[in-house]
């Protein structure tokens, strides 16, 4: 998972080449969890980053100044679910959105939001 994003970024760093001694050597990373969401949530990076074009700053701060990656937002049920309520969905170049927001349009002056595409449905976290 961590080689996902640092096979690109930080390739130099010093704790990412503790990553590949690992690997060569064949015994586990050891390894200290900085955002632990509880097993009852699930959380889909793909589906905010790619889809969405958040970027990761928005929920992890400035992780390229940090020299030891610290936890910068709360991360809680509840963060997230203000997020959804105040987050415009990025519709811009992606016909699978153009009904919704003709739809979303006839019915309201607002912004297409996070919230209206189901994203406060429980399931959506929940498991």
């Amino acid at each position: 998972i961590c080689m996902n994003c640092h096979s690109a970024v930080k390739t130099e760093s010093p704790e990412i080449q503790k990553i590949y001694a690992a690997i060569e050597n064949d015994r586990p990373i050891e390894w200290v969890r900085v955002h632990n969401l509880p097993d009852l949530a699930y959380f889909n990076h793909s589906q905010h980053v790619e889809v969405g074009g958040i970027e990761c700053q928005t929920c992890h701060g400035p992780i390229e100044e940090m020299d030891v990656v610290r936890q910068h937002s709360l991360l809680t049920m509840g963060w997230c679910i203000d997020c959804h309520r105040k987050t415009d969905v990025n519709t811009k170049g992606n016909e699978y959105y153009d009904k919704l927001v003709e739809l979303h349009d006839a019915e309201s002056k607002e912004a297409l939001k996070v919230e209206d595409i189901g994203g406060l449905e429980c399931s959506k976290c929940h498991y």
